[in-house]
């Protein structure tokens, strides 16, 4: 029973063959180009050509007609526009022809050189619908023998995906950076709006928020319009354009409440449907009411959808978000669309919680600065009450129980004040209290500092991460690296040095002349410091352990070349396999010290860096393995197509020189027969190796096909056993057929040119190589199990042979 596999490259090469007929018994006398049989033969070696490319491949015939004739790998880029076999051009592709075919084919038939475009947008009807469509084309002049043009070559592959891809992508990660930039959620909405403006798959965001209680009715329910992509860099005016819906600054949900919605459109764009609603106003209150996205179809035929976020606000309260986004009029929304969407509204809401989160703290700090100042202001108030009565009550009692000096009477006020101030509090007790104040804020302050220092390094290596699983230049790479520790680490200058003998990689960062905006990052918070000797001494602990153990050297006080000076640099090992690819050298003033969280930032670093090589040497080398499979690819049909035209050309002389030796039996001496035998048996030989040659080319371009159909098994094992019968006793060796024809069957259904083919190959090479004794056939059955063992042991075999070819 044949496998899947097999099955499938059957139907596959049955299908190429029955396109590569259905072109050559094509009507072309229809066109004015005439029969096949007519055409130049440059015109004929192109056809053939094209129709046995796998690649797509499109011929434009007979200028200034420019007649369409493609292979079966083009029907994907014509899609129902197919067939267009023998079309004018212009009759297929009318939107795109005067604006891109018809200039590019005057230029190459002017110029007599080819053309090509990389990621080309172009218009296309699609299913009834325009799209905007991205292609790799490439035009090449067909020539005549007399050096005329009679064509033009066209190569063509669909990038749309791919440039969607690459955009959506880069999206994406701007949406990643954007964390550092919001300080609450009112921030936020603006900053995403800001970067969804003039975005190409999304023409438009709207974001409005909807604050109630759980389990809230209709009746309190306003929508605020908190941003737009339409929003003027100083979020005083929004220039809406007239052609969506009206879009008030505040919606009163309630009168939308018993508004009905049943008005859905069906629409089918290429293997996907949607239902659109048809209405003249956002469907805000049915977003907020369902909790999921409602696709909308405006009035002017534009297309909308509609995205619900919720985020709690506390116990009692929450935040609902509608996200109105609008969908591009010249791109499908297909699954991969939808995905986008959902993607960017999983970053939209992350942000909003970063917002949400940053709004809380400031909240808190807020909430326990005013707490700490009221504190203050009442035990300074109480002091400043009770002291002065208790002053004039307690001084004429310590004038009558000390009468000496004025210093005794001043001392005694003293320490009668403080001790009645013991009970209910004493000065002492409120300097403490104002001290614990203190001190808890400045612990505060140090865990939102390091909270957002790490915050703040999590975001840089996504970053990072990110750059290099974009396939972005390594240099590239590293330039953006050193860019952000100079923007993170107080220092003068920072290089990236290669050791690699065969590069001279050196980044600096910032250059002599560097005009690019290298701002550090703005803090929120600043770090406190104690002035505390500890951390020095922590600092040399790790320091030691740093230098013997991870590859990092600290110099406080060196001669640099690279600035001509000394200075306090921190030297931090790039490792590649356990090689030393290069370093990380920061450079500041001289005797400055390096704290263990900025080591620990470049040995993060470095380990980024490490991957980002490795990631690029492994793109390189997956480059040049596509390259050296694609030669062999090509070197190995290129082979094929010479073994299956020579072998074309030799059986034709030779089954003439064959067919008429016959002939000349009658006519010639002993002698002669004797050399006629000779030369017969020579053409007899050199045609079976013709005939295997070109099995071996059929097999190869998969043009191999096998026939099923009942045939006597034994009358054609008997003529192929008494040919080779004859050529064994010509060497005095007897040639043995052992089977039970009893146990065999008459009749069989398979191919008998193929079971006689490999029962020829087993004879004749059994002849060849036999000298002496006898040659015995053993004909049997074997089981439906061992049949099929073998068989997997067969597949298993050439399986692992091709892999080790490659």
């Amino acid at each position: 029973m044949p496998s899947p596999l097999m099955m499938s490259s059957k139907r596959n090469m049955s299908e190429d063959s029955n396109f590569i007929d259905m072109v050559y018994n094509f009507d072309w006398s229809s066109t004015p180009l005439g029969p096949m049989d007519t055409w130049d033969p440059a015109l004929k070696n192109a056809t053939n050509l094209c129709l046995k490319s796998e690649f797509p491949m499109c011929l434009y015939i007979d200028p200034p007609n420019w007649f369409l004739l493609y292979n079966k790998a083009f029907t994907s880029i014509l899609k129902t526009k197919h067939p267009a076999l023998g079309k004018l051009t212009k009759d297929v592709w009318p939107e795109m022809y005067e604006v891109h075919l018809s200039l590019a084919f005057n230029r190459v038939t002017t110029t007599g050189k080819g053309l090509d475009f990389n990621d080309r947008p172009l218009l296309l009807q699609r299913d009834g619908y325009d799209e905007v469509g991205y292609f790799i084309k490439a035009y090449s002049p067909i020539f005549k023998s007399d050096g005329t043009i009679c064509g033009i070559w066209g190569l063509g592959q669909e990038t749309t995906q791919k440039v969607l891809n690459t955009r959506r992508l880069n999206l994406l990660q701007e949406f990643g950076h954007l964390t550092s930039n919001i300080k609450s959620l009112e921030s936020a909405c603006h900053t995403i709006a800001k970067a969804l403006r003039n975005n190409e798959d999304i023409p438009y965001t709207l974001i409005y928020f909807v604050k109630h209680k759980l389990n809230t009715g209709s009746e309190s329910l306003i929508a605020h319009l908190m941003a737009t992509t339409f929003d003027s860099d100083d979020k005083e005016k929004r220039n809406i354009p007239d052609y969506l819906p009206e879009s008030l600054e505040t919606i009163d949900l309630a009168k939308d409440a018993n508004k009905s919605y049943d008005t859905y459109i069906e629409l089918k764009r290429s293997a996907t449907t949607h239902s659109f609603l048809k209405c003249d106003s956002w469907p805000i209150y049915l977003v907020f009411k369902e909790g999921r996205n409602l696709k909308v179809l405006l009035n002017d035929e534009s297309q909308a959808i509609l995205f619900p976020i919720k985020i709690y606000l506390d116990k009692v309260h929450v935040l609902s978000v509608v996200l109105i986004y609008g969908i591009r009029r010249l791109r499908a929304l297909d699954n991969q669309y939808m995905e986008f969407f959902n993607l960017v509204t999983n970053q939209i809401y992350v942000l909003l919680q970063h917002g949400k989160s940053v709004e809380d703290e400031n909240n808190q700090t807020k909430i326990l600065a005013d707490m700490n100042y009221q504190k203050i202001m009442f035990f300074q108030g109480i002091s400043h009450e009770l002291k002065t009565p208790l002053t004039l009550m307690l001084s004429p009692l310590d004038a009558v129980i000390n009468a000496s000096s004025e210093t005794s009477k001043i001392q005694g006020l003293d320490k009668g004040a403080d001790d009645y101030l013991v009970n209910p509090f004493s000065t002492r007790e409120l300097i403490y209290r104002i001290r614990a104040n203190i001190e808890c804020s400045i612990l505060r302050r140090k865990i939102l500092y390091h909270r957002y220092k790490q915050e703040d390094i999590k975001q840089l290596l996504l970053s990072i991460i990110n750059m290099i699983l974009s396939e972005s230049d390594l240099d590239k790479t590293l330039l953006y690296i050193t860019k952000e520790i100079y923007r993170r680490l107080p220092c003068e200058k920072i290089f990236i040095i290669s050791n690699e003998p065969s590069k001279n990689n050196k980044i600096v960062i910032p250059y002599e002349n560097d005009s690019e905006d290298l701002a550090p990052i703005s803090n929120p918070f600043t770090e406190i410091n104690d002035n505390d000797n500890s951390n020095s001494q922590l600092f040399t602990r790790s320091q030691k352990y740093f230098n013997e153990n991870l590859g990092v050297d600290v110099s406080l006080d060196e001669y640099s070349n690279e600035v001509h000076k000394n200075v306090s640099i921190l030297s931090v090992e790039i490792r590649l396999d356990n090689n030393l690819w290069g370093w990380i050298k920061v450079h500041r003033s001289q005797n400055s010290v390096w704290f263990d969280s900025e080591i620990e930032l470049l040995q993060q670093i470095s380990n980024n860096i490490s991957l980002a090589i490795t990631y690029a040497k492994l793109l390189e080398e997956i480059g040049e393995k596509e390259i050296q499979i694609k030669a062999a690819e090509f070197a190995n049909n290129a082979k094929t197509q010479i073994l299956a035209n020579t072998s074309h050309e030799l059986r034709t002389p030779l089954g003439s020189t064959i067919g008429l030796m016959p002939s000349f039996e009658g006519t010639l001496t002993n002698e002669q027969k004797d050399m006629l035998d000779i030369i017969s048996n020579a053409a007899d030989f050199v045609l079976s190796i013709v005939n295997d040659v070109l099995n071996v080319a059929k097999l190869e371009t998969k043009k191999f096909i096998l026939v099923n159909r009942t045939f006597d098994l034994l009358n054609s094992l008997e003529n192929t056993i008494i040919i080779f019968g004859k050529k064994a006793a010509t060497k005095n060796i007897e040639l043995i057929v052992n089977c039970e024809i009893d146990m065999l069957p008459r009749y069989v259904k398979s191919d008998p040119e193929r079971l006689n083919q490999v029962l020829a190959h087993l004879l004749s090479n059994s002849v060849k190589f036999t000298n002496e004794g006898e040659i015995v056939l053993t004909i049997s059955m074997q089981p439906r199990e061992f049949i099929e063992e073998t068989m997997k042991r067969i597949r298993l075999t050439i399986k692992w042979l091709k892999q080790k070819s490659y």
